[in-house]
Parts: C-alpha cells; sequence; structure tokens
C-alpha cells in the first residue's frame, strides 16, 4: 500500500474499526494520506510520554484527523489485530 496515496473508506476502517460513517467523510474530507492515517493511529495508541509533544505538534492533514478522531472518540485498532 503506497503510503502517499489519499485514503480511501477502506483505509479508515481498517485502522479503526467501528468508526461510524459520517466521521470516516469527515477525515476523508481532509485528504489525509494512508501515511497520515496511520501515524494518527500511531499516536493515539501509544500512550508513551514521548509522544505527546507528537500529537500536540502535529499540523495539517494529520492535526485535523486527531481532532476529528479525539472528538468522536475513536481509537485506533488493537496491535494484536494488525
Amino acid at each position: 500500500m503506497d503510503k502517499i496515496t489519499a485514503a480511501k473508506h477502506d483505509d479508515v476502517v481498517r485502522l479503526f474499526p467501528g468508526i461510524q460513517d459520517h466521521t470516516v467523510v469527515e477525515i476523508l474530507g481532509t485528504k489525509a494520506t494512508v501515511g497520515e492515517l496511520e501515524a494518527a493511529s500511531l499516536l493515539l495508541g501509544n500512550q508513551d510520554e514521548g509522544l505527546e509533544d507528537a500529537r500536540r505538534e502535529a499540523t495539517g492533514q494529520l492535526s485535523r484527523v486527531l481532532a476529528i478522531l479525539a472528538s468522536a472518540e475513536i481509537m485506533p485498532r488493537d496491535d494484536r489485530d494488525r
């Protein structure tokens, strides 16, 4: 899968199972790439204090995706499922 390709519905659902369709549409509206969605998944799923700065300093599409996911209280797929 090409990480610079614009994300599609299936990409969002794969990374964030159980996500509501209206939230998927909102995320797709950011025109985030697959790589940005994967980064958001890693940042949300890892509570390491060292990544807290990365979450706060995210910009562009990544920042918007993180905000959408946080407001919808969406968590990434469990690493064991990957």
